[in-house]
């Protein structure tokens, strides 16, 4: 059973933007709204900054240098990985078996880590945010019983 949806009607805000001059569209005037000095005081908007797009190179480097451990735990992986498809091909089931189980703890080790950095840059060390600091009231630190005379 669903939820009955009801959606407002507009009707007198369509209304009001009909003219009685028998023009097809709402004519705007940006003027006669504004207060004379109002305009004046507002700076314009600063040009928007356009830089080029990163490379493969350069995005690499910079998410290398954010998260170190991520990229050497997908490369011990791949090298347990291949290190057990070898030893597969060459018939020494001891080795395949313990290579496939330390590229699957490899893996989880690097999942734990990405887990780890992504907690680590959502997690803040402030203890209630949004609230105000004793010393921002205007407190300075002191206790209440200490009164300056």
């Amino acid at each position: 059973m669903g939820a009955i949806h009801s959606t407002p009607s507009f009707s007198s805000a369509t209304a009001s933007c009909e003219s009685n001059d028998g023009s097809s569209g709402p004519s705007y005037e940006p003027d006669s709204k504004i207060p004379s000095g109002a305009a004046s005081s507002v700076p314009p908007a600063p040009m928007p900054v356009l830089s080029r797009p990163e490379t493969f190179e350069e995005k690499l480097y910079r998410k290398f240098k954010a998260e170190p451990l991520v990229p050497i735990g997908c490369l011990t992986t791949a090298y347990f990985l291949g290190s057990g498809i070898k030893s597969f091909y060459n018939r020494d089931p001891v080795k395949s078996q313990s290579m496939m189980r330390l590229r699957v703890a490899s893996q989880f080790a690097t999942l734990m880590i990405f887990i780890g950095y992504a907690g680590m840059n959502a997690f803040t060390f402030e203890l209630a945010p949004g609230m105000a600091v004793p010393s921002e009231q205007g407190y300075g630190g002191k206790s209440g019983g200490d009164k300056e005379e």
